[in-house]
């Protein structure tokens, strides 16, 4: 999950169609764009909102954060550990930290802005976001752990993307139930203008005439 939005994304597209407010809904690459920029520039606004955000979908990250800071803080070098004897180079702690700070702040902007037309959707989209956060966090800590850490850590991963998994399913559930309810009105409406079909008719006919004889 390092360096990218969110597995999400491609359910963003249903919720914009859904919310009908589809060119309210950005694309992954301007997202993309809007994290590149983030930590490149790293403003300290960015770092209160990700704080904010994980308070509010995984309060228990927020310590996390604070030491993937601190870290960023100590030093600007590259690390390089050595796992089971093997020299593994690591993300310099910087670019570390502000990866996550943008990858927050571009996802609580998203729930923020997609709740203030869909608070059903953007509670769970926020939940999912919450299970990234927890998953970035372990995957962070897999690329220095020994083999038997890392077993465990694949298991702890793939609970978190099990409850995502079940969260995007719930996502898609309501899309169908939106889909289904607006294929009801098309049909409706359809039948009505069948039903109407003289009436239509005749009041075309009608507007075309009145308007041939009309003055100019």
């Amino acid at each position: 999950m390092a360096c990218r939005i969110s597995a999400v994304m491609g359910v963003f597209g249903l919720l914009a169609a859904s919310s009908g407010a589809a060119q309210e809904t950005p694309n992954p690459q301007a997202m993309q764009m809007q994290v590149q920029q983030i930590m490149q520039q790293r403003p300290r606004e960015a770092e209160a909102a990700a704080r904010a955000f994980l308070i509010l979908v995984a309060p228990d990250r927020v310590n996390g954060l604070d030491s993937l800071r601190e870290q960023a803080n100590k030093s600007n070098n590259q690390p390089t550990y050595v796992v089971d004897g093997v020299p593994v180079s690591g993300p310099p702690a910087q670019d570390q930290y502000w990866m996550e700070v943008a990858q927050l702040t571009v996802q609580f902007d998203m729930v923020q802005k997609l709740s203030q037309r869909d608070s059903v959707r953007a509670q769970l989209v926020g939940k999912m976001f919450g299970l990234e956060a927890n998953a970035r966090a372990r995957q962070r800590v897999y690329r220095t752990a020994s083999e038997p850490q890392r077993q465990a850590l694949r298991a702890q991963i793939e609970a978190l993307i099990s409850q995502h998994f079940d969260l995007e399913d719930r996502l898609r559930s309501l899309e169908i139930a939106d889909i289904e309810r607006r294929l009801a009105d098309v049909r409706a409406e359809s039948q009505r203008r069948r039903d109407k079909r003289a009436e239509f008719i005749k009041f075309a006919v009608d507007d075309i005439v009145r308007d041939a004889i009309r003055p100019r």
